[in-house]
């Protein structure tokens, strides 16, 4: 019988050959994998194919801009094989959009995936866009990434989302923006109640302070952010924003709301594209921010949609104070109801040549039920139409129904603008769905 000291002994040698043999073992797993690998790189076409092209076809497989971290693609590319990895980690197109839609406080993981995914596509540009609060890591995040954002969007559900970030460094590469607040739904019956926690005062700074921050911004899209009634700033200068959209379009209004009051605080001189979903600003406060920004005369296309604001309403001094300095505008969309208003600035745009005098393209978005109202729209459009200088390439005018009273088919005006059509002007009048002309 052994003794316990040669048992020991025995154990051992036991364990030593068994470690000998773990590593033999270890070995042969890496050689049948390095073996698989040169047989997937023999086999596998994307492996035969040059890295530019192997890089094109990623990229066609990937989705375009916004990319969910954790989605699939291009995440998946770096788990098929070491060499795929490989191709997906040298392209850094693949990498560029980060699109977030739950944040994770706290969670090391996430945070350290959204930081790899940015790194991968140094050195170029990059979007992100967050439908999320912005917690104070993924602040530090973004500002680390500061230099390199060219596109951002931010879906925010509550005013401390935004501001309780604390932007550290300006966002000098940052050329489109978009800030929706997403707490409520889009459109005019949605505001706010005036017992809500939202601080909308605080909210505006920081959006204006995050515009500001951006020297580089081009395009800024503010949707559903509602008016800032004590906000107390002085108005500051931005020298790059050619396009502000204060709420978006759709068919018949707009199909988010957001309020023109921002305008108070900014000026834009180089503004070129100017939306605006509700003029809650007086005309006063209107012609106040053109002044000051010294953009009017430059101003190349105005949407705005009038509605439930007393002081708007038109009259030929109100026309001329607010909309002769727009020397240079070619584009005008209107969404507006209110009968005296439109047949009012419609025969004053088909009289006065010398009012908007460049004005190639007019869009009109309202109620029409008289004959009337057709026959001064007509008359308009013979007049700027057949005019040398600043003639109309287009018109259209979009009603929710076709007026009683009028047929398409009769009368000398219809004869003559259906001429105008001939000549190449574009005409449309009537519903969604039907054109009269």
């Amino acid at each position: 019988m052994e003794s316990v000291a040669e048992l020991h002994k025995h154990i051992d040698e036991l364990s030593s050959a068994i470690d000998v043999q773990l590593e033999v073992l270890k070995s042969l797993e890496k050689r049948r994998s390095d073996a698989r690998r040169a047989l997937n790189s023999r086999l596998d076409p994307v492996a035969r194919l040059p890295l530019e092209l192997s890089t094109e076809i990623f990229m066609l497989c990937t989705p375009d801009f916004p990319r969910t971290v954790f989605a699939e693609e291009p995440l998946k590319f770096l788990h098929v094989c070491h060499f795929w990895r490989e191709i997906a980690v040298s392209c850094p197109s693949l990498w560029t959009g980060m699109h977030i839609n739950e944040a994770r406080p706290m969670d090391p993981e996430f945070y350290e995936a959204c930081s790899n995914w940015l790194e991968r596509a140094s050195p170029l540009p990059l979007s992100i866009s967050l439908h999320a609060s912005v917690d104070v890591p993924l602040g530090v995040l973004l500002n680390r990434f500061a230099g390199r954002i060219a596109r951002l969007e931010l879906y925010i559900p509550d005013d401390s989302c935004l501001y309780g970030a604390q932007w550290e460094v300006p966002f000098p590469s940052l050329q489109t923006m978009e800030i929706f607040f997403s707490c409520k739904e889009a459109g005019e019956d949605s505001v706010m109640s005036d017992d809500s926690d939202f601080d909308v005062d605080n909210f505006y700074d920081s959006c204006i302070d995050l515009l500001l921050g951006a020297p580089s911004l081009v395009e800024c899209i503010f949707n559903s952010i509602q008016y800032a009634p004590d906000l107390e700033r002085d108005r500051e200068v931005h020298t790059s924003l050619r396009h502000l959209w204060l709420g978006r379009p759709s068919v018949y209004s707009y199909q988010s709301w957001n309020s023109a009051n921002i305008l108070l605080y900014l000026k834009l001189p180089a503004l070129e594209t100017l939306h605006l979903s509700d003029l809650d600003i007086s005309p006063g406060d209107f012609v106040s921010f053109f002044s000051e920004s010294g953009c009017a005369a430059s101003l190349q296309a105005l949407y705005m949609k009038i509605s439930n604001n007393d002081e708007w309403h038109f009259s030929s001094d109100l026309l001329s104070l607010c909309f002769r300095p727009f020397a240079a505008l070619k584009t005008l969309e209107f969404f507006h109801g209110i009968e005296h208003d439109f047949m009012l600035f419609i025969e004053v745009l088909g009289s006065a040549q010398d009012f908007l005098p460049n004005l190639n393209h007019f869009f009109l978005h309202g109620y029409f039920g008289k004959p009337s109202h057709w026959k001064a729209l007509l008359d308009m459009m013979l007049s700027r139409g057949s005019a040398r200088n600043g003639s109309l390439q287009s018109v259209k005018v979009i009603s929710r129904n076709i007026p009683n009273g009028m047929d398409p088919d009769a009368g000398v005006l219809l004869l003559r603008i259906r001429e105008l059509v001939k000549e190449g002007m574009s005409i449309y009048v009537g519903t969604l769905h039907t054109n009269l002309i």
